[in-house]
């Protein structure tokens, strides 16, 4: 093993590699995951509302690999809303299984690979009687994703 001296003709260059080496383990340490999470990530916001209509109630159940957020009954109008830092990796991904009436559908509600790019921090999705919209908040606009 070779060891690196630091003699005083090249010490300028020595504090010079030491200081980038700092720089890199430390920019190393503050993006590791915690938890799964990357410290310096934003925290996006997914909120389910149900806009089924007047008198239907929806039944929600949202769930991560890491993380299951229970069933949650949601009056018209109402919503279910959950923060949380895309992981470092980038593959976090929560999906929904809901129920009304005598309709049942399941879906992936957030993907970091699918939603990075169109919800910056509000990641909203409306149910409707004729599927589910996400708020595209880059565009300001809904786009319906499923249809049922």
């Amino acid at each position: 093993m070779n060891l690196v001296y630091c003699y005083p003709t090249n010490m300028l260059k020595c504090l010079a590699t030491f200081g980038v080496l700092v720089m890199i383990i430390a920019a190393y340490t503050l993006t590791v995951p915690v938890h799964g999470q990357n410290v310096f990530a934003q925290k996006n916001t997914v909120r389910v509302q149900n806009d089924l209509g007047s008198g239907i109630v929806l039944y929600l159940h949202c769930k991560s690999k890491d993380d299951d957020l229970g069933l949650h009954v949601l009056p018209y109008r109402n919503y279910q809303e959950w923060s949380f830092r895309d992981n470092f990796g980038g593959t976090t991904l929560f999906w929904c299984s809901m129920q009304w009436n005598y309709e049942q559908h399941s879906f992936e509600i957030y993907s970091t690979a699918r939603d990075n790019l169109s919800c910056s921090s509000k990641c909203w999705r409306s149910i409707r009687p004729d599927g589910a919209y996400f708020y595209m908040e880059v565009h300001d606009l809904w786009m319906k994703r499923y249809s049922w």
